[in-house]
């Protein structure tokens, strides 16, 4: 199996899609560290390893791929799934607030590669293989609600980046690309649902499949884009949004 015997690191780990990346590629027996600012629940079945870690710090995020590093090797591929979505009325949205959205969504995941690039550049990877980055872009990179102003400009930030960062780390066979999921049931939707509860209902009502995904949905897709059935696909951005991206309005 493609990622048997190799070590991934995921951030934002401990929940959602970055646990659910964790529990696949463990259960396809890969080494795989966890990274966030709390532990999991539990620790997937298989070489798995929990490293705190809090994605707006640099010193945090070097030292915690060192340690990764230092217990299961260099990595062959890092998912970048920390992040936040928070909602503000445009006129209440302070510079505090979306340089917070923009410190964790956009340069949490510039520290991640940036530390894990680094090992890549010392340690080349074997003929014909290639090390990769997944991180998680959305829909909102693509498209705007209200309210989301800072969200979306991270998330169009972050798929922006993977295509610069593509053409960068190519020569270094490291290949870039983004995950965008659409809707997720996490936790993020348990809160939007408290705070609005018709929000579900508009949701669906704008996804063609009509459902919201399974954390489990998001995590084969970034499993795909990890592995050597993708090796020659890089700055790219893999939509699984059950249809929402590509619908106009209804008649």
């Amino acid at each position: 199996m493609t990622h048997r015997g190799r070590h991934y690191i995921i951030t934002g780990a401990a929940g959602g899609i970055g646990l659910a990346t964790a529990r696949l590629l463990a259960g396809r027996g890969a080494f795989v560290s966890l990274l966030d600012r709390r532990p999991p629940p539990d620790l997937p079945v298989g070489d798995a390893g929990f490293f705190a870690c809090d994605v707006a710090s640099t010193v945090a995020v070097e030292a915690s791929v060192a340690a990764a590093a230092a217990r299961f090797g260099v990595p062959h591929g890092l998912v970048t799934s920390a992040g936040i979505d928070l909602h503000h009325n445009f006129f209440d949205l302070t510079d505090s607030d979306f340089a917070h959205m923009l410190d964790v969504n956009v340069l949490g995941s510039f520290r991640a590669v940036q530390a894990c690039a680094r090992l890549w550049r010392a340690n080349p990877p074997a003929v014909d293989a290639t090390y990769a980055a997944v991180l998680l872009s959305s829909v909102n990179a693509v498209i705007a609600t209200p309210t989301h102003t800072a969200y979306a400009t991270s998330k169009g930030a972050v798929a922006q980046m993977v295509r610069a960062m593509a053409v960068e780390l190519a020569p270094l066979g490291v290949r870039v690309n983004a995950m965008a999921p659409g809707t997720v049931q996490t936790a993020m939707l348990d809160r939007l649902e408290a705070d609005r509860p018709d929000a579900l209902r508009k949701i669906l009502d704008r996804t063609p499949m009509g459902r919201v995904a399974r954390p489990d949905e998001i995590a084969t897709g970034i499993a795909f884009l990890l592995g050597a059935e993708a090796d020659y696909v890089t700055g790219q951005t893999l939509f699984a949004d059950g249809g929402r991206t590509v619908q106009n309005l209804p008649l």
